[in-house]
Order: C-alpha cells, then sequence, then structure tokens
C-alpha cells in the first residue's frame, strides 16, 4: 500500500509515482474550509491506511509526479515544485529534494522524456519544467514536448496573472520552456494531444485545470490533477479546498469526473493523495466510494 515505486498498468502502459514532498495540512480546516469532522464517517482506515487514527488532526498530502511509459514515449504528468525557487509559502520556498535522484530510480533520466502533460499551471505542478544552470533557468527535460492549457498561459500572461502573488513560478518555470520552443498549448476544450491520451476540461480550481485521460488496450487511467486534494472528497465532494478559485465550478468538476472514473471503471490518479495515490471510484448509497489500488 505504501510502495510507491508499484507501477501500475494500463493495457501496454506503466505509471509509477515518483514523490517530491509530504507535506501535512494541519488541522483539516487548512485545506477545507467547510471541514466537519463527521465526513470521516468511520472510514478513516479506508482513507488513511498507514494512519488511520491522525486522520482527524491533519490531512497529508503528496507533491509527485507521475511517470508514464509506453512503447512509444516516456511522459511526465505534472512536475512538482522544483528545486532552489522564491516561492511565498514556506511549504515551497527554496526546497533541495532529490527528485530527479528518484525520477532516475524509476528508470528515467531528464534527456529520456518525451513529453510532459501540465493539467494546470500552479506552483506544485510546473516547478521541475527548468532547472537552474549557470544562473540561468532552463527546462530541465531539453528533448521534451510540454504540453500546457492555454487559457492558463493566457491568465498568467495577462495584467491581472503578472499581478498574482504566485507569478513568479510562471516566469520562471513556463516562460523558459516558451523561449525555448518546447511549448504547445491545449484549446480550452480540450482534445486529443497524442494518440490515447487527451485533455478533459475541468475548470474551477483554477481558471485553466484541465484532467488528462489515457487509454491503452481497452483500458482507462484518468490524471485529474487538484481536482481532489483527499479521498475524503470522494465520500464528500461538497468539501472544496481552499485553493479553488472558484468553489461552485470545482464541485462541478469534481462531480463529474467522479462520474466519469466510476462508469469507466478507469484508474485514478491524483495529484496529492498520500499512500499509493492510485484506485478506484466506485458508485455506492447514492454517493461514490473510494479504494486504493
Amino acid at each position: 500500500m505504501t510502495d510507491e515505486a508499484q507501477p501500475y498498468r494500463i493495457g501496454e502502459v506503466t505509471i509509477t509515482r515518483v514523490t517530491e514532498a509530504i507535506i501535512e495540512m494541519a488541522p483539516p480546516e487548512r485545506l477545507f474550509p467547510n471541514w466537519q469532522p463527521q465526513l470521516l464517517a468511520g472510514e478513516e482506515q479506508r482513507f488513511a491506511p498507514s494512519a488511520p487514527a491522525r486522520l482527524r488532526e491533519r490531512i497529508p498530502t503528496s507533491v509527485h509526479s507521475w511517470v508514464v511509459k509506453s512503447p512509444q514515449a516516456t511522459i511526465l504528468v505534472d512536475t512538482g515544485i522544483g528545486n532552489g525557487k522564491t516561492r511565498p509559502q514556506v511549504f515551497f520556498d527554496h526546497l533541495d529534494t532529490p527528485f530527479l535522484e528518484r525520477l532516475a530510480a524509476a528508470g528515467v533520466t531528464p534527456e529520456e522524456v518525451n513529453v510532459v502533460l501540465i493539467t494546470h499551471i500552479h506552483t506544485d505542478h510546473v516547478g521541475w519544467n527548468t532547472r537552474l544552470v549557470g544562473g540561468r533557468w532552463v527546462p530541465t527535460f531539453p528533448n521534451a514536448t510540454y504540453i500546457f492549457p492555454r487559457r492558463g498561459h493566457e491568465y498568467f500572461s495577462s495584467p491581472e496573472g503578472r499581478a498574482r502573488p504566485n507569478y513568479g513560478m510562471y516566469e520562471d518555470s513556463v516562460v523558459p520552456v516558451i523561449a525555448a520552443g518546447q511549448a504547445r498549448m491545449v484549446a480550452p476544450e480540450g482534445g486529443e494531444v497524442l494518440p490515447g491520451i487527451k485533455y478533459l476540461p475541468t475548470p474551477g480550481h483554477s481558471v485553466d485545470h484541465m484532467s488528462i485521460s489515457l487509454t491503452s488496450q481497452g483500458q482507462e487511467a484518468v490524471f485529474a490533477g487538484d481536482i481532489m486534494h483527499s479521498p475524503v472528497q470522494v465520500h464528500a465532494p461538497e468539501l472544496c479546498s481552499v485553493f479553488c478559485a472558484d468553489p461552485i465550478e470545482a464541485r462541478r468538476s469534481r462531480e463529474r469526473v467522479l462520474k466519469y472514473c466510476a462508469e469507466r471503471e478507469a484508474l485514478y490518479f491524483p495529484s496529492h493523495f498520500a499512500e499509493t495515490s492510485a484506485g478506484r471510484i466506485v458508485r455506492a448509497s447514492g454517493g461514490y466510494r473510494w479504494n486504493f489500488e
């Protein structure tokens, strides 16, 4: 249950988590303003198998990337926070993690990555897009095409976006990729970006938030970014994180993804669940139920 090196298989594709950091949000109200302890309803063991007794005191959140290997390509889904970057949030500021070493342990060097898929342009999803070389931020993955939601690029290019306190992450982690000619933008309506891989519009957490569907040999995976920060939200989709720009739209997107994954029996790969992170969403008692894989 806690072995992050465990590969998952979707048809002829393997998917492996590469962790950058574990952050504990305590108390839970820090992450979910409308948190109610009764939402756990005796399900602590299901939501946090390795430490169920502590779940009422804190919400463990993981920051990680997913390595997707197919016979055709090596793909990275989201790139975490990055090292040595100035950030207003203390838990993101000037990190020094062995992320690239962990990526190598998963069997991937930066040069081998062909495609980077970004669910949305936020600090903890674009950081390893670049690294500091000779005093300049340069693309970490020199041979990759980086695919971004166009709406996020347009937002942070606007006066409103440039005035945001998190604008620095766009400046040091997205602009150098664009300048290097390695960026490709996805339209707001989404669509197929590679054979078997398509972007699905799921706004609300951010204006540009999108989820990614991968299909292979009749099986499907969904990389849903920040649709949810904890499996508790599978059982209580009304919970909305403090980081969501539009809570009403975020809930609508969350409910669409829950329905989509349950109906299609898709394996769900979030960006911030702890434990193995991956799991199944199934219908239960008029709602949904989460099961870690």
